[in-house]
């Protein structure tokens, strides 16, 4: 029998993921089966009695026959299944960089693309331009800002021109944090966030989210001083750089005081 971990063979990749549960297999691995039907109800039940006890549709490794079957399941439709569930989230665990040097053909993905044609959801988006999504999504949190700017300028206008005194800039942002998996010490990753010091940032509350299968984020009210912390940016990268806990950080609002 090989060792093998609970998505395949143990390799740096699992290491850097934190997936360490062992489990044996025999040496001569699972024959892939063919799935059909998918996302119906028989091809479901199907593969996730395959995934039972198997870490991928073919072989001890991700492949793209892996990618290939990911396509066809809508994410909504993995609900209720626990194996197919394990299985979606770590191929999709993996950038698009990685998934396009998986061994195989991309043949499958095509076919797959083809036969399904115009059905109830794009393949392709499931794996999407996590550049374009970036991009998009600092596009839409500088509109924001301005327009907020914009109207506390206003606002500050008209405190100037009744006799007001101008209080000093402030700007209330939430910020999204999620771990690794269901195993991150979520208490030890809001002490370490806390321990970021910026000068014109002070940490508020903060509470966690579920947000599926067992997964909770944290989010957690961060006020500046505008005059000090001129963006979002200076925040983001210091909490991203809290590699044994987090993942990933996201603004959930951002409004001015």
């Amino acid at each position: 029998v090989d060792l093998v971990c609970s998505f395949g063979v143990w390799n740096q990749s699992c290491a850097e993921r934190g997936l360490v549960e062992l489990c044996v297999r025999s040496s001569q691995g699972d024959p892939m089966a063919n799935f059909e039907n998918l996302p119906a109800k028989e091809g479901m039940v199907a593969l996730d009695s395959y995934l039972l006890n198997s870490s991928y549709v073919d072989g001890v490794e991700p492949t793209k026959k892996d990618v290939a079957v990911v396509k066809q399941i809508p994410e909504a439709s993995i609900e209720g299944y626990e194996n197919i569930a394990r299985w979606f989230k770590h191929i999709l665990s993996f950038s698009q960089e990685e998934r396009s040097h998986f061994p195989g053909d991309d043949a499958p993905a095509a076919a797959a693309k083809e036969e399904d044609g115009d059905d109830e959801f794009d393949a392709d988006d499931l794996f999407g331009d996590d550049e374009d999504e970036d991009e998009e999504a600092y596009k839409l949190q500088q509109a924001r800002a301005e327009a907020a700017l914009k109207a506390k300028e206003e606002r500050d206008a008209a405190k100037a021109a009744s006799g007001k005194k101008k209080e000093e800039p402030k700007s209330q942002i939430i910020f999204d944090i999620k771990p690794w998996d269901d195993e991150t010490n979520l208490d030890e990753m809001e002490k370490s966030v806390r321990e970021i010091e910026i000068d014109g940032a002070t940490w508020g509350a903060a509470k966690k989210v579920a947000i599926g299968y067992g997964i909770q984020k944290i989010q957690i009210i961060c006020t500046i001083l505008d005059n000090k912390v001129p963006s979002t940016e200076i925040i983001e990268e210091r909490i991203v750089e809290l590699e044994d806990y987090v993942q990933s950080v996201d603004v959930a609002a951002f409004n001015k005081l």
